[in-house]
């Protein structure tokens, strides 16, 4: 149920009256895409102790955008590629252009302290290329997938499109995720993680749990007709109850789809 935000083109009311009288027709120019693909950031290092930051602001408008983070098994650092994109009139490539070059230059991995962070921004505004509308429409992290002694805390921030996670593999610690757009999860139970997904503004959520799974408390926060829990046996709230063996797997698992005009998205717990 991903909602994205239209482009909005505004006419002066002199213009449109002056129009109106004189019986002319009014067109409308529609924005161009101005895309740049495979753009890379430079490879960070993980040394098996660093928590793992991804804030891509994405942007105003995008197609087939959003955030991909796959966890390799064996990796030892963390890459990003990036889909660029500015919106501008046809005649304004150049204006995209810069915009799209400024945008480039906040896509980075860089490690500040005990903390890796992958972050992408906008660019200016030039002409009809706008702040919002440029960016990274699409961005893919790859990360290691840790061990039973390195284990990831990882946070994941979407500002537009969907958020696709393959962490299957992964050994996690702490998960956290918020995104403006839908999210499809495949997870790992890992022992004594805690994963929190939540989408921003109403949108749907998929988590892929293992058939066996267990955890010790299971949160699903949407609407009662908007939940589907494919495993029968999870006791679901706080303090229910969860699911298998206390010890055996994640310490915490809560999905939350926030309520916006008034609903919310569908939460989906599957195998």
């Amino acid at each position: 149920m991903s909602r994205v935000r239209p482009i909005g083109v505004l006419f002066g009311g002199l213009v449109a009256l002056v129009a109106f009288n004189a019986g002319c027709r009014v067109t409308v120019e529609t924005k161009n895409r101005f895309v740049e693909d495979g753009v890379n950031a430079q490879p960070v290092d993980w040394d098996g102790t660093e928590a793992i930051e991804i804030d891509i602001a994405g942007v105003g408008v995008s197609v087939n955008g959003g955030v991909d983070v796959e966890a390799v098994q064996g990796g030892t650092k963390v890459e990003a590629s990036a889909r660029m994109l500015a919106m501008a009139f046809a005649g304004e490539k150049a204006n995209a252009d810069q915009s799209i070059v400024e945008a480039k230059q906040t896509f980075a991995i860089t490690k500040n302290g005990s903390t890796i962070r992958v972050a992408c921004g906008h660019g200016k505004t030039h002409g009809s290329s706008t702040e919002g509308e440029s960016g990274c429409e699409k961005v893919v992290v790859r990360i290691p997938a840790g061990s039973d002694t390195q284990k990831l805390k990882l946070t994941v921030l979407s500002g537009n499109g969907s958020m696709n996670l393959k962490l299957s593999g992964a050994y996690i610690e702490n998960l956290g995720t918020n995104a403006q757009g839908d999210t499809d999860a495949i997870l790992p139970a890992s022992v004594g993680g805690n994963i929190s997904l939540v989408a921003e503004k109403a949108d749907d959520i998929v988590a892929h749990m293992p058939a066996d799974f267990a955890a010790e408390e299971i949160i699903l926060q949407a609407d009662a007709n908007q939940i589907v829990n494919d495993f029968s046996d999870a006791k679901i709230g706080a303090g229910a109850g969860g699911r298998g063996q206390a010890g055996a797997g994640l310490k915490s698992l809560k999905i939350t789809s926030k309520n916006f005009a008034g609903s919310t998205g569908k939460i989906t717990l599957t195998r």
